[in-house]
């Protein structure tokens, strides 16, 4: 029998059934009813190995859904084992082409479940992942947060080996941090491809032993193919590795960048990783070929790798919510999708996943750790401890770089007295007008670098000349000898507008930021993140400031030190001479 012939007998065995069960035909009897859907098994059978991926079209789109709707209506338990029977080989075929059905058709017998439990949190995670690999799909990008141990990892290691069993030409590359991680993820990939359950599915792409040449080489972090086109089939490696000479042509995964909280607030970590990934690793693709990258993991900090891609891509695209998977976004051109899965519903405060954990057992964890690590690693909200005082999401923040007109510009300087573990802080502040006598100021430059002072005289002159700045407060405790040196060249420049000042503090470093943490979040205006190189001085100040720590452990605090001597000095006032004040005399 030809292949379309057994399509049209398929397909009128299918409508014959549709319409006895719709009742719209002389209802047929049980037994007769059970020859056909024999009948049909047969028939189906035959044709998935004649022409897979049709035969899965109509298991997705008419075979399935009959055999579900018959067992909804035959509720005898005399046939129920019958009918598991065929549902059980229906879904088998729908796994060609629907990775969801293959999640479930993999583990039908098994005791244990991963999939069905978390169905949930995870089925538009799968549906996104087979839209990743469909080539007429826009899907470009699929971003994945869940809380550490909900098992992000698993279904993507799995859809990569159903994507070897639809086409096995093609080459994926897998970075992660982890060594033995990036490797035990390539194992499970070969491992799947070497399953009886996966032989079922993809006949072609059967495993056995005896063949030498189904895997043309074969290591944990490197192996091949017969009928792969490129050099191999799989590449795993961690992050530091030097991927320059690998390709991709079906994807790159990317997965779990951080041991922990600590690790994913160090911002030059953070911007070594965003680069990386937007000028190596998304790069890692053949000539011509569109760009599939999938990215992996938990959040730990507001300024973390994935927080940063998901806020370069908010700025990129409009996100709507998914109308059938929750967690789940998806851009307006479809070519982003950002899943976020909390542990608790942000609505009903429950469980997202009881079958995994109970809203019980998660509100116990809550109890026993910091809050905001709570909201960032199990509800996917990127927030900062409470230590860290001037966290950009603490800071007032300015988008643009804010013009030099003719407000006032002002400086402290924080000086070293050699290079090494201090760094030189100049921070330049402008003055800027809001309104009935009230003034705010905005970091619009400054000097931090961990050069000796005695080397930095002339830096320090050409900023007061770039910002005309009227007033500098140097702290007095360390040189006395920078003011002079300034004034003699400014002299020789013949400027006289700038007043320089030495103030002689006192109270300890620690004191002082917390006497002017309120000022500093409330008075003053920080650019915001990028907005400057993170190289550069103000980037450096930035990331000195976001990251310090009221609770201690400070490799250094000078950039918080030095505004704190700004708002005490120049905002407060405490540099400035002393007014004569008019009074009136008691006699």
């Amino acid at each position: 029998m030809s292949n379309k012939s057994l399509r049209d007998y398929i397909l009128k065995y299918i409508a014959i059934i549709d319409c006895n069960l719709k009742k719209k035909t002389k209802v047929i009897p049980l037994k007769e009813l059970v020859d056909m859907l024999n009948d049909l098994n047969e028939m189906l059978n035959e044709y998935y190995l004649e022409d897979t991926s049709r035969c899965s079209d109509i298991a997705i789109l008419k075979y399935a859904p009959i055999l579900k709707e018959i067992m909804k209506q035959d509720k005898s338990k005399e046939n129920r084992g019958f009918y598991q029977s065929l549902m059980k080989n229906a879904f088998r075929m729908c796994s060609y082409n629907s990775l969801h059905h293959y999640m479930l058709y993999r583990e039908w017998d098994e005791k244990d479940k991963f999939y069905l439990p978390r169905l949930n949190i995870m089925q538009g995670y799968v549906h996104y992942l087979q839209e990743l690999d469909d080539v007429k799909s826009s899907v470009n990008l699929v971003i994945c947060n869940m809380p550490s141990g909900y098992g992000k990892t698993y279904p993507e290691k799995i859809s990569e080996a159903w994507s070897f069993g639809k086409d096995p030409t093609g080459t994926i590359l897998s970075l992660c941090s982890n060594v033995d991680v990036v490797k035990g993820g390539s194992n499970t990939v070969r491992a799947e491809m070497k399953s009886e359950k996966f032989g079922e599915v993809f006949p072609k792409m059967r495993y056995s032993r005896d063949d030498k040449e189904y895997f043309l080489k074969e290591t944990d972090g490197n192996w091949k193919l017969r009928d792969c086109k490129l050099v191999s089939s799989y590449y795993a490696d961690t992050v530091n590795s030097n991927v320059v000479g690998e390709r991709a042509s079906k994807r790159i995964h990317i997965d779990d960048l951080y041991a922990d909280y600590l690790e994913a607030m160090n911002q030059n970590t953070n911007e070594l990783y965003f680069n990386r990934f937007t000028t190596v690793w998304k790069k890692r693709f053949i000539q011509n070929a569109v760009e599939k990258v999938v990215v992996t993991g938990t959040l730990w900090a507001s300024g973390d790798f994935i927080a940063r891609l998901i806020e370069s891509e908010e700025k990129d695209h409009e996100f709507e919510p998914d109308k059938k998977y929750p967690f789940t976004r998806i851009s307006e051109d479809g070519t982003v999708v950002i899943i976020q899965v909390p542990a608790l519903d942000y609505k009903t405060g429950l469980s997202t996943c009881p079958e995994l954990r109970t809203t019980e057992a998660i509100l116990k964890e809550r109890a026993r750790i910091d809050e905001y690590l709570f909201q960032t690693n199990f509800q996917q909200r990127p927030i900062d401890p409470e230590a860290m005082e001037f966290s950009y999401n603490r800071l007032r923040i300015y988008t643009e770089k804010i013009p030099r007109g003719n407000s006032n510009c002002y400086a402290v300087i924080d000086a070293t007295r050699k290079s090494g573990k201090d760094f030189f802080a100049m921070p330049i502040l402008q003055k800027i007008y809001v309104g009935e006598d009230e003034y705010d100021y905005a970091l619009v430059d400054c000097l931090f670098t961990r050069t000796a002072t005695k080397d930095m005289y002339q830096d320090i002159v050409n900023k007061i000349i770039e910002y005309r700045i009227i007033t500098v407060v140097i702290e007095s405790n360390v040189t006395s000898e920078l003011k002079q040196n300034i004034e003699n060249i400014l002299g020789e420049y013949g400027i006289a507008y700038c007043d320089i000042r030495e103030k002689y503090n006192v109270a300890k470093k620690e004191e002082r930021i917390e006497a002017q943490k309120s000022n500093i979040r409330r008075k003053i205006v920080f650019p915001e993140r990028n907005l400057f190189p993170l190289k550069s001085d103000i980037g450096s100040f930035m990331d000195n400031l976001t990251v310090y720590n009221s609770q201690g452990r400070n490799m250094n605090d000078d950039a918080p030190d030095s505004l704190a001597m700004f708002c005490s000095e120049i905002m407060e006032g405490g540099s400035l001479p002393a007014r004569v004040k008019p009074i009136k005399r008691p006699f």
